[in-house]
């Protein structure tokens, strides 16, 4: 008889404490169901008394067979849309619902020529005007001009540095950096 087909024991659990430790019911792992109110002392024992039980174990087989388990990929992927559902039917705001119907409309149309070529442009498109239509201030002058700000200033502290030239009084005297920046032609 070869050693992998051994009889099985009768105290021998179906799961491993890994296993079971990873058990969900509707979303919550078992484990929390079975300790959920019990002051900590009481806890532990009551989970181990819960493993040692062969209904618990076939029950708790069962769920890890039934239940979808958190995935082992790297990101926790949301449940795929129902077929038949519209795109943005879960926006709270009906107006919010429109708006991004509309951006979606043109961001399509802009890029009409690369949709059938491209699976996964009508996704990114989706999720573009999903979120244009929830940030609605996002998308407008006032935006771009603070962009503007922001890429300005980034540059003038390059420039300075590239300068060798620090704005604060206190920071050029503690560096020994001159009081005025170095004329350069080029910047």
């Amino acid at each position: 008889m070869s050693t992998d087909k051994q009889p099985r024991k009768a105290r021998d659990p179906f799961l491993t404490d890994r296993a079971l430790s990873r058990v969900r019911h509707n979303g919550q792992l078992v484990r929390d169901e079975v300790t959920a109110d019990l002051p900590p002392m009481l806890s532990l024992a009551a989970w181990i008394e819960f493993k040692q039980m062969p209904l618990a174990q076939l029950a708790c087989v069962l769920l890890s067979d039934l239940e979808p388990q958190e995935s082992s990929g790297l990101y926790r992927r949301s449940a795929r849309r129902p077929a038949g559902v519209g795109l943005f039917d879960d926006l709270p705001s009906l107006a919010e619902r429109d708006k991004a119907q509309e951006i979606y409309a043109k961001l399509c149309e802009r890029h009409s020529q690369r949709l059938n070529s491209c699976r996964w442009l009508r996704p990114v498109l989706a999720g573009r005007a999903r979120w244009l239509a929830t940030h609605p201030d996002a998308n407008g002058s006032a935006w771009g001009r603070q962009m503007r700000r922001k890429k300005a200033g980034k540059h003038t502290q390059r420039r300075y540095k590239q300068q060798g030239w620090h704005p604060l009084r206190s920071a050029r005297k503690a560096w020994g950096l001159p009081e005025r920046p170095q004329a350069d032609s080029e910047l």
